[in-house]
């Protein structure tokens, strides 16, 4: 697991939120979502905007 989806899952615990419920946000699987999480370049801006809506703070993500 690299910093950015320990950083990840710190935030969804925070926000008490399940890997199930962030893969049915951003309407992608979960293995899908944890591609995305394994290499964040992927992401995409429109799941940038969802995981922004679902209260994550990304500019805190990012600088891991």
């Amino acid at each position: 697991m690299n910093e950015f989806e320990l950083g990840f899952q710190h935030q969804m615990n925070t926000l008490n939120l399940k890997r199930k419920d962030v893969a049915e946000a951003l309407n992608i699987t979960m293995p899908t979502l944890k591609s995305k999480l394994r290499n964040p370049e992927k992401l995409t801006v429109a799941d940038v905007r969802i995981l922004q809506d679902l209260n994550f703070n990304l500019n805190q993500l990012m600088q891991l």
